[in-house]
């Protein structure tokens, strides 16, 4: 049995998402004595077919450090370029694979085409995340083109053999939203965080600094969040925005930027590699996920760097990891945010939460990826 994993999307479209994440983390920790695998990158008009350890260092390529002006998609390029391995043409991946994995979400028609016709004549699996992309489609970057296809993706997630999805709250969204049948198979495996070594938070100044990553999407409530931080005017406190700006709405990215230019308590921080992420989430005293998320790996990284997460709206790893380093708060209107920013920063809250953490509890990648290679067998 062998299994080809095709990441044409990721090789197309390189820029560091929770998604790639997954990929970079699938590949580290595929189990190659339960079902042998091959990464298929295109290259050219050919396909090479690379090991789980030449993915994954391909897949770390947009968590690196670039300099400035770097083009990612030509970095990849490269990369895919100079490994080593096989290349075949197109029409020959049929008689190599027993199982077809799609594992991010990708509306290119040539994915999807692949895997319309892989379906029909070996086992296709898929990897759930959710249905926000099309839900809630004014919250997304949509790469040039593909509008069209965002459905034909999510049909493809609603009848494929095998589906894994991230969280409960994915599989809810497979079966009512996109009507999956309940008779397919449909299992759930959350991704890990132990990618992040543990290690106790290192803030030691006076300040409670509330921190915030991910890209400034609206789903993500980056505005109501800066609105209500400012408003609160808690003395000894700053908040940090970790991430990339809004590729759908300019008046996010504007209002965040003239907060971090005007305000020396409020920071913008873009361009981060891994290393400076986790050590900027470690310098933290309490980590913001709030709005609404398919999973969220982030919480999962900041409580094993040692930084409590308060939450709420839509956040599955956080209720996951409820009372194990996460902490629920009520209401998500402007006067509820405000009440969290006068809540945390009070003496003595910080060091309650973090004694909450439970590391322990934390899934780990091996076995996302253990979940992932048992849905490919027959």
């Amino acid at each position: 049995m062998r299994v080809g994993i095709d990441v044409e999307q990721f090789a197309r479209d390189p820029y560091g998402s929770g998604i790639q994440r997954v990929l970079q983390q699938l590949a580290l920790n595929w189990p190659n004595h339960e079902i042998e695998a091959d990464f298929v990158f295109p290259q050219g008009d050919f396909f090479a077919l690379l090991s789980p350890e030449q993915a994954a260092g391909i897949f770390s390529v947009p968590f690196g450090e670039q300099e400035a002006g770097s083009d990612l998609r030509e970095m990849v390029r490269t990369a895919i370029e100079n490994a080593t391995g096989p290349r075949v043409r197109g029409a020959d991946l049929l008689s190599l694979y027993t199982s077809w994995l799609l594992p991010e979400v990708s509306y290119l028609p040539s994915v999807l085409e692949r895997f319309r016709i892989f379906h029909a004549s070996m086992i296709s699996a898929m990897i759930g995340f959710d249905a926000l992309p099309m839900t809630e489609p004014a919250n997304y970057r949509f790469p040039a083109g593909t509008v069209p296809y965002v459905s034909d993706y999510f049909r493809q997630l609603a009848q494929a053999d095998r589906v894994v999805c991230i969280s409960d709250y994915a599989r809810e969204e497979l079966w009512h939203a996109l009507r999956r049948p309940m008779n397919l198979f449909t299992e759930v495996a959350h991704p890990g965080g132990d990618h992040v070594a543990v290690h106790a938070s290192q803030n030691s100044d006076d300040l409670v600094r509330f921190i915030r990553l991910g890209t400034l999407e609206a789903r993500k409530m980056p505005v109501e969040i800066l609105h209500a931080f400012l408003e609160a005017r808690c003395e000894h406190a700053e908040l940090v925005f970790v991430g990339g700006g809004s590729s759908s709405d300019s008046g996010i990215n504007a209002a965040i930027t003239i907060a971090s230019e005007s305000n020396p308590r409020v920071t913008w921080i873009q361009g981060a590699t891994d290393i400076e992420v986790i050590e900027l989430i470690a310098n933290a005293d309490v980590f913001l996920a709030l709005g609404t998320e398919g999973y969220g790996i982030p919480v999962l990284e900041a409580i094993a760097a040692g930084t409590p997460v308060v939450y709420g709206g839509i956040q599955p790893a956080a209720e996951l990891m409820q009372g194990g380093g996460a902490r629920a708060h009520m209401g998500l209107e402007h006067v509820n945010l405000v009440e969290l920013f006068h809540t945390y920063a009070q003496p003595g809250r910080v060091e309650e939460l973090r004694s909450e953490i439970d590391i322990s509890r934390i899934p780990s990648w091996a076995d996302f990826a253990m979940s992932i290679a048992r849905s490919c067998k027959s």
